[in-house]
């Protein structure tokens, strides 16, 4: 990820899921807003809840969205805080990469957030 930071501020988290645009499918919701500060660069955060099962099954989910936004990265407009947060009914079980990749992608071309 390189043209991407990692969002850690909790008061960051919450003023985008308050204040942002969204969009939801089926296993996850996708808030973003405009960054103004640093418009060379987007902020990245993906959330998930305890609900979504143990530690090992959580990580799997973030890595999952992490390379995901990796490999669309370079067709993303820059300049934007972007949350991915997982719904908690989302468990692993009957989930592979490909669905929540299209997920992903899905919500990306319908907030329009390629260029």
């Amino acid at each position: 990820m390189k043209n991407t930071y990692r969002i850690k501020k909790t008061q960051v988290l919450k003023y985008i899921l308050k204040k942002g645009v969204y969009n939801t499918q089926k296993y996850l919701v996708i808030h973003y807003t405009k960054n103004d500060i640093n418009p060379k660069f987007n902020h990245l955060a993906v959330c998930v809840s305890k609900k979504n099962g143990n530690s090992v099954e959580r990580n799997k989910l973030k890595r999952w969205a992490r390379e995901v936004y990796k490999t669309e990265e370079s067709k993303l407009k820059k300049g934007y805080n972007i949350v991915i947060l997982y719904k908690k009914t989302t468990t692993i079980e009957n989930l592979d990469f490909n669905i929540i990749k299209n997920d992903i992608m899905n919500c990306f071309k319908e907030l329009k957030l390629y260029e």
